[in-house]
């Protein structure tokens, strides 16, 4: 009996709790939500429509260079890239932040990889590609299109110099094959990274052409899992927990 009157007595505090909370908020938003309801109305008499539900899985819209991502708006960089068969005689390649690439992972150069940091992606801004002579001059003219590399031309690969250049000022040179390079951690960073692979000897057939540069520009930015502002599960309120607890902790003193 008097386990049931105390369990009565709980829920009529654990009511009463969450009334006052609902009762403040609704005291709280009624001015505010009768300006709604006015601007509801006459939206509705103009044939507009709500705005769409924010989820954890809605896209971030771009609104700057600098804006945040979700990941199912980035592409994975693979390795494999790197291991490039055909190469454009000039490529470049100009894009608005609005429908700019963005990678996460890391970034394919030629024969180097571009490593990102965890929770961050770079959205691209140029891309640059271009066979050049030995002279660092284009063998083929700027509207050649794309070439086939030779064959076994690894074994003549004799340079490859990687430049990373940061908007502050600050500059990374690294020498040797199939490095990686680790982009700083710092959000909103600009970045230039230059990559100069040279061979001793043709690596088009029938050209003079014996280098192969990779240039790309872009911004480092946050990345999220989800979308931040996206609808969560209600959690319990810190003033519920104890009350439930207490709950418990009372009716097993009563029951035993």
């Amino acid at each position: 009996m008097r386990v049931s009157a105390l369990f009565l007595v709980l829920l009529v505090i654990l009511m009463m709790v969450e009334l006052s909370q609902t009762a403040r908020g609704v005291r709280g938003s009624s001015r505010a939500g009768r300006s709604r309801n006015r601007s509801r109305t006459r939206s509705a008499s103009s044939g507009s429509s709500s705005k769409p539900k924010i989820t954890k899985y809605t896209p971030i819209p771009a609104t700057s260079v600098r804006s945040p991502v979700i990941v199912k708006q980035t592409r994975l960089g693979s390795r494999s890239g790197t291991f490039k068969k055909v190469v454009a005689a000039y490529l470049v390649r100009r894009y608005m932040f609005s429908n700019a690439p963005v990678y996460r992972s890391g970034y394919p150069m030629y024969r180097s990889y571009v490593a990102i940091p965890t929770n961050r992606a770079v959205r691209l801004s140029h891309e640059e590609e271009k066979l050049l002579n030995d002279q660092g001059e284009l063998c083929l003219g700027e509207l050649a299109g794309n070439r086939t590399l030779e064959e076994g031309i690894d074994e003549n690969l004799v340079e490859l110099n990687t430049t990373v250049k940061y908007n502050d000022g600050t500059m990374v040179k690294l020498h040797g094959f199939d490095n990686t390079i680790s982009l700083k951690d710092i959000k909103d960073q600009g970045f230039e990274i230059t990559t100069l692979a040279r061979y001793n000897t043709s690596i088009v057939a029938g050209t003079t052409c014996t280098q192969v540069e990779v240039t790309v520009e872009g911004t480092i930015v946050t990345m999220y899992e989800t979308n931040p502002n996206g609808a969560n599960i209600p959690k319990i309120s810190n003033i519920l927990l104890p009350v439930v607890f207490s709950l418990f902790v009372f009716s097993n003193i009563f029951l035993y």
